[in-house]
């Protein structure tokens, strides 16, 4: 597609227009695309990498002032506000987060226009979250050149080209809070009781002036999810934005495990007077998923079994399970292996008991005896005599 052509529209998409329309070439000018066309030292085509430094420093600047205009109000003593400084802090990132300005340029379709080599364009890159922020920021950063640093007409673009008016046309907005205090509630909810939420960085790339950072969310020693940015800060958020979705999203789903299980086989040790359950952590390791996989081991009443699980908690009580399994087997194994007496057995048993019955019964005529002896008076007894002495 003939950029050069389609000047006039994005000119009316993003609402300024320029006085010199190489600066709004450049903006779309993507560095795989220069390299193509420099090759050999014929051209000198410059990528849009400077106008996105310039316009991620002149869109911070543009949101502030938007906030100042909207959300503070002059006195004698200064300024005051209904919102606090976290408030403005947020307000801020929620504005310029990578997925917000990236849905802002695909919901305007200006990623379309973007000049990119061949490789870039049978890829499909354009329609990248990282590539349509870049060109966002640089069309910023080209607006405020153009202007001579005229903030007001970076403002004019920013407030048509961004849905700035969900925060800014309420006091306080109900989406106001951060990533990172909603994760903070969730975990420190009286419910859950989970340790608070550490971030980690693993990871940088890109030069110096265009960094981009990994940052891991960690709940305790579980790795819950990851978060890429082009600063510590929203790197952070976008990892705990991931993280409380999947929490949320585990605490709606049925564990797929006992969690009582563990208890049980305690009780079932005592019970047998037998030594408590050993535990023994076997460590960690990435599945096929990404996830991080935790590895217990359980030794009781003689068994032993491992349990697997995303936590620790998880891991023993499959590892439980395993045994509480095992030992159940067991019983059912050996109720099937007691010796049932066969038909013939059973009759001559009858027969042996019957005898025993018959031998130790009372017969006929010593049944008679019994009833005389009841039925008949005792004998009177006789009055002793005296005999005469002669």
């Amino acid at each position: 597609m003939e950029i050069k052509n389609h000047l006039k529209e994005i000119e009316k998409t993003i609402g300024y227009t320029f006085k010199d329309k190489s600066l709004l070439i450049q903006a779309f000018t993507r560095t795989s695309y220069c390299n193509e066309k420099n090759y050999g030292g014929k051209n000198n085509y410059q990528s849009n990498e400077v106008l996105e430094f310039i316009g991620d420093s002149a869109l911070s600047t543009a949101i502030v002032t938007l906030l100042l205009d909207d959300k503070t109000k002059r006195y004698a003593h200064g300024i005051t506000t209904e919102l606090k400084e976290g408030d403005f802090s947020n307000i801020r990132s929620k504005l310029s987060d990578k997925s917000n300005l990236s849905k802002s340029t695909e919901r305007l379709g200006l990623q379309k226009f973007l000049l990119l080599g061949e490789g870039d364009a049978k890829l499909g890159i354009a329609n990248e979250p990282s590539v349509m922020e870049d060109l966002f920021e640089s069309i910023i950063g080209a607006i405020y050149i153009d202007s001579a640093s005229d903030l007001t007409a970076v403002i004019g673009s920013v407030k048509k080209m961004l849905d700035t008016g969900i925060y800014l046309s309420e006091e306080k907005p109900e989406n106001l809070r951060s990533a990172k205090g909603a994760l903070q509630e969730f975990c420190a909810d009286k419910k859950r009781r989970l340790p608070a939420p550490l971030y980690k960085t693993i990871g940088e790339s890109g030069p110096d002036h265009r960094k981009e950072y990994e940052r891991a969310c960690y709940i305790g020693e579980r790795l819950i999810a990851t978060g890429k940015g082009k600063n510590l800060k929203i790197a952070d958020a976008s990892a705990a934005e991931a993280a409380l979705k999947i929490l949320e999203k585990e605490e709606k789903k049925e564990p797929s495990h006992d969690p009582d299980a563990p208890a049980r086989l305690k009780a079932l040790c005592l019970s047998s007077k037998a030594t408590s359950p050993e535990w023994r952590d076997l460590g960690e390791k990435e599945s096929e998923d990404g996830l991080v996989i935790t590895e217990i081991e359980c030794r009781a009443l003689g068994k032993c079994a491992t349990g697997k699980g995303e936590t620790k908690t998880e891991a023993r009580a499959r590892a439980a399970e395993s045994i509480l399994a095992l030992i159940e087997e067991e019983k059912k194994k050996a109720e099937k292996s007691k010796p049932t007496p066969a038909p013939k057995q059973k009759k001559a048993k009858k027969k042996a008991e019957a005898k025993v019955e018959q031998k130790t019964a009372p017969t006929f005529k010593e049944n008679k005896k019994k009833e005389k002896a009841k039925s008949s008076p005792s004998p009177k007894k006789r009055p002793l005599s005296h005999t005469k002495r002669s």
